[in-house]
């Protein structure tokens, strides 16, 4: 728990201050593309103090009179072409446009008004580049800023996960140490009362509560072995045509056998059918849900009902309990590796977390499906649906 609220609080730190990071940056870009596109504005004013300065060089011999926008000039007549050359020499060097207007005074002088004016199209050019640089840099901003916050999510999230998956393998190793335990020492104990005790009467009660604890020793083994497989490679079916209600029985005489708890069963109008399949690998399905169905019941009121159907070429069976249920929101996570249901200091029963992750593993391998749902009134129920490919009627 302290892992995952440092994790967090390191997570939205980052996240915080890349977001900081990268809006300053986004900011001074926008900044920055306002005061080149401003400079530019004011080299064209410039350009045309320059022009103006040219053409009175060239043309000394007069007096400007400037006004807010242009410089007006007093001229004789005779020199109107010259001067009216000069401006259009001096508006082509500058790469700007000339407005040129003659009034004249008297029979031999004039005023004329020189407007060098920046064209047009050259200040629409600087105001669509400005538009187009921060455009760029605020989807630039935005997009670095999203990719960052989705990088941060996808480590944030992984990193829970192995978080989560080192504690699930920490809780599964003392629940194992646990399970492993108990059969051992229960079969230990029989042993030792057989030694000392010389009643042949008892022998046959000890050594029997001796196998039952090696069996359940050895189906825990054989569970962790098939959950190795399934992590490493695709263990092999032995396909056969089974009944299902003889997997189902044949589960249910297991599971009675195991646990040593009345199961109470129901397949009344329930629809047999033979299905393709490797017939101990299902059969451990069942085992696994009658299991949990047990263990998560409460005592002395273990009631199970098992109800298999064909429906609309639908080949189905549901394994319903009146047990303490499963929270909606754990419901997604039951079939995962390891996972088990509350908190690890609050849980009161046994288990690996490896039954219902085999479950939806050798389900999946025969091309079935199963999901959890809410029974009435309380409980769980289980619906799997079968492949219709490799089932058939009898």
């Amino acid at each position: 728990m302290k892992q995952r609220q440092l994790l967090t609080g390191i997570a939205i730190f980052i996240a915080l201050y890349m977001t900081a990071a990268l809006g300053w940056w986004t900011y001074s870009l926008l900044k920055y593309s306002v005061a080149e596109s401003e400079l530019q504005l004011e080299l064209l004013e410039n350009k045309k103090l320059l022009c103006y300065q040219k053409f009175q060089s060239e043309n000394s011999g007069i007096n400007p009179q400037k006004t807010t926008d242009f410089f007006s000039y007093k001229i004789k007549t005779t020199s109107f072409n010259s001067a009216k050359k000069s401006a259009e020499v001096c508006a082509k060097y500058f790469q700007l446009d000339l407005e040129l207007e003659a009034a004249p005074i008297d029979a031999d002088s004039m005023v004329i008004k020189v407007v060098f004016i920046t064209p047009k199209d050259t200040i629409e050019r600087i105001n669509r580049r400005l538009n187009s640089k921060q455009k760029a840099w605020l989807g630039e901003g935005v997009t670095v800023g999203l990719i960052t916050l989705i990088i941060i999510g996808l480590m944030y999230y992984y990193l829970e996960k192995i978080i989560r998956f080192n504690q699930q393998k920490t809780n599964f190793m003392m629940a194992v140490t646990h399970e492993l335990k108990t059969p051992i020492a229960a079969a230990k104990l029989a042993i030792q009362t057989v030694i000392r005790n010389k009643n042949r009467e008892n022998q046959d009660r000890v050594l029997e509560i001796s196998k039952q604890s090696i069996d359940r020793l050895s189906g825990m083994m054989e569970r962790v072995l098939l959950a190795t497989q399934f992590e490493n490679r695709i263990p092999v079916k032995a396909e056969k045509w089974v009944h299902l209600h003889d997997i189902v029985c044949s589960a249910i005489d297991e599971v009675q056998f195991t646990d040593g708890e009345l199961l109470k069963n129901s397949l009344v109008e329930s629809q047999d059918f033979s299905i393709l399949c490797d017939e101990h690998m299902v059969k451990i399905v069942f085992i696994n849900l009658f299991t949990n169905a047990i263990k998560y019941s409460e005592e002395n009121s273990v009631d199970i009902s098992v109800n298999s159907f064909i429906r609309d070429g639908v080949y189905g069976v549901t394994v319903s309990d009146q047990g303490i249920g499963i929270p909606v929101d754990e419901r997604n996570h039951i079939f995962e590796k390891f996972y088990r249901i509350g908190d690890e200091k609050t849980r009161s029963r046994q288990g690996s977390g490896l039954g219902l992750y085999l479950v939806k593993q050798i389900l999946q391998l025969h091309k079935a499906s199963i999901n959890v749902t809410a029974n009435t009134p309380n409980g769980s129920k289980f619906n799997i649906v079968f492949n219709a490919n490799d089932c058939r009627m009898e």
